[in-house]
């Protein structure tokens, strides 16, 4: 029997808990995107390809007290404000009383000259910088006595570099996927013209579909992504076009972009924390030629269920199925990313 429950803050996004699917061949869904030249704020969190050195390091049982975050050091938000209406970069910032600069800095999805806010998603308007702590003041002193020669002994330097210790953070935590929705997911209804909400025509699906987007909030139109506008929906006539450059596979809860499988949903680890799940290792990735090294990344939230608890953005219900046959995985332990890579899988 089959389970689905919405997943994400953000309606439109899915998780599912384990259930059992008819084996179908898996379609690379993925296509639609293939080609499209991507944003820097979409690249940013993966490593170089040109970067192939492996770090060595262990995992340790010893649980961490903080994890691992690609945030600015000494900063984590505070506060997050959710577009609507005639918002704008300008007017967040006046509102809250930072720079216009900070609006960037905090939220790196935001293409210069603020373009692309996103009803219905949260941006960054406030930090926490943490103090450092003041550093002890030291006196010289000076001595009377006289200088004698030392003989000083050089240590012998190591040419084995140390290995990095990744410390556990969660055990046994339950696993599960999700994505947006696809038209083949929802067959059926005659055709209707989903539109935005000054009334441009994105698309034409079956009517099943376009109630389905409604209801969940985004999804595929076409080559298209769109997500739910800031306005009332009738007639289908209620949506927004995803910038398919910065955000090509859809939106987080946050508004940064989802990345198929390296975003995942957490409730109870910090956002922008890298993670390394050693049971997802060496899984071969639908519609890429890599195999998965491990490392992901926490950028994500769901309001479908609690703590100890992941979901793994692959971005179509035939990429879950697939792995989902071949590794039937549920319950994962979750180390610190420390110096682990993130790949762009596409």
């Amino acid at each position: 029997m089959q389970l689905r429950i919405l997943s994400l803050a953000t309606l439109g996004f899915f998780f599912l808990n384990k259930g059992s699917f008819a084996a179908a061949q898996t379609a690379n869904d993925l296509a639609i995107v293939h080609g499209t030249q991507y944003a820097d704020s979409y690249l940013s969190v993966f490593a170089s390809d040109d970067d192939t050195d492996d770090v060595d390091f262990e995992l340790s049982e010893e649980h961490a007290d903080e994890s691992n975050s690609l945030t600015k050091r000494g900063e984590e938000c505070t506060k997050y404000h959710t577009v609507s209406g005639s918002d704008s970069c300008v007017k967040l910032a006046k509102k809250y009383g930072v720079s216009l600069d900070d609006i960037y800095d905090w939220n790196p999805q935001i293409k210069s000259g603020c373009p692309n806010l996103n009803n219905g998603k949260k941006y960054c308007v406030r930090i926490k910088v943490r103090k450092l702590a003041a550093a002890k003041k030291t006196t010289k002193k000076t001595s009377t006595k006289k200088s004698s020669k030392k003989t000083t002994t050089k240590k012998k330097s190591t040419t084995s570099a140390k290995k990095e210790v990744r410390k556990k953070l969660q055990s046994s935590s339950s696993f599960t996927y999700y994505w947006i929705a696809q038209p083949d997911d929802y067959k059926g209804g005659k055709n209707v013209n989903v539109k935005t909400c000054g009334g441009k025509t994105i698309g034409s699906v079956g009517e099943n579909y376009a109630d389905a987007l409604v209801m969940e909030g985004t999804g595929v139109v076409n080559s298209k992504i769109v997500n739910l506008g800031g306005c009332t929906c009738s007639g289908y006539k209620c949506f927004e076009l995803v910038d398919k450059e910065s955000d090509p596979y859809g939106l987080t809860s946050y508004g940064s972009p989802l990345r198929p499988y390296v975003t995942i949903a957490s409730n109870d680890i910090k956002r922008n924390t890298k993670i390394y799940v050693p049971s997802i290792v060496g899984w071969k990735v639908p519609g890429s030629s890599k195999t998965h090294n491990g490392c992901l990344l926490v950028d994500d939230q769901s309001w479908s269920f609690g703590g100890k608890h992941i979901d793994f953005y692959v971005y179509s219900m035939n990429n879950y199925e697939s792995l989902d046959k071949t590794h039937k995985t549920t319950k994962v332990d979750i180390y610190e990313g420390g110096a682990c890579k993130l790949l762009n899988y596409l």
